[in-house]
């Protein structure tokens, strides 16, 4: 299709970025041949040495379009010996690393059954996308993290976990270029079908494509529709109830503030009283203090 006609096309479509769970998931979960692409670049692994994927959470989107609770991750099977858990985060999430500790132990669980020993054990990588910085003390654009100890002696690479922050592309190395990060990481970024048409790597436009079928049918484009409503809804209750909070911390804190105030005050009285040479008992009466706190002035 010539590059006018492209356009003219995308024109008639609904632009929704790949940062869409909902689309995320569906997408990869449809498209073997983007789903080989992007994992390829992940891993940093051959296409040709991904002989087969096996999708293990294929889902019915109309349960779970209303629901943050549902996480929308990809998790497939990888040449059946390696299970890879890939999922798009754009939201800031407190104890991330927690989350896909918890997830990625749980599928290295779920393989103790039946005949299983444990050199049969496989291994697990969990891969985030995200659109902030995990460690803003340390931002890095793609890193892969593995156990190790504290001279850097490798304990075990059955557990992986890698992330590619979308905010980092500038720190991107020429190696991580070439791998073809930078130019998935820019499919992910993209905010229009012109920008995300340029992209020439063909795992990309193989997403594309299903993309612009997706985008194209009017039930399936309701349902990212509605997921993006259900974002925007869970958002703003939560800045809602940050409000709330910060607002009855205030009034909480005036009062506690202002008791200390009073308290802070009645003592400085009794050491006045005290400095005098009034007796113990009568400045008790007179501030409300105990014996002992005048006794410790």
């Amino acid at each position: 299709m010539a590059r006018k006609d492209v356009a003219k096309k995308c024109q008639e479509i609904e632009y929704v970025s790949l940062k869409n769970d909902l689309l995320f998931h569906m997408v990869f979960t449809r498209n073997g041949r983007a789903l080989k692409g992007l994992l390829s670049t992940l891993l940093n692994l051959p296409e040709s040495d991904i002989l087969s994927v096996e999708i293990l959470n294929p889902m019915q989107y109309s349960d779970v379009i209303d629901s943050r609770l549902t996480v929308l991750d990809i998790k497939v099977h990888l040449n059946g010996d390696t299970f890879v858990l890939v999922e798009i985060q754009v939201r800031r999430f407190g104890h991330w690393t927690n989350r896909t500790l918890t997830y990625a132990c749980r599928q290295m669980a779920d393989q103790v059954h039946g005949n299983f020993d444990y050199s049969k054990l496989e291994p697990v990588i969990q891969v985030s996308i995200m659109n902030h910085t995990l460690f803003p003390e340390h931002p890095r654009f793609f890193a892969r993290y593995v156990p190790r100890d504290d001279e850097g002696y490798l304990y075990t690479d059955k557990l992986q976990f890698y992330v590619m922050d979308l905010t980092q592309t500038d720190a991107a190395t020429s190696e991580q270029e070439g791998q073809g990060l930078v130019e998935w990481a820019q499919a992910f970024k993209a905010d229009s079908w012109d920008k995300v048409h340029r992209i020439g790597n063909p795992g990309i436009k193989e997403a594309v494509k299903t993309m612009e079928l997706i985008m194209s049918n009017p039930t399936e484009r309701d349902l990212i529709r509605a997921r993006m409503d259900a974002e925007i809804d869970h958002r703003t209750l939560m800045l809602e109830a940050e409000a709330r909070g910060r607002a009855e911390g205030k009034v909480i804190g005036e009062a506690r503030g202002k008791a200390i105030g009073i308290a802070d005050a009645h003592k400085q009285d009794a050491f006045r009283m005290k400095e005098v040479g009034m007796s113990i008992d009568l400045i008790s009466s007179i501030t409300g203090l105990s014996l002992e706190e005048i006794t410790e002035l």
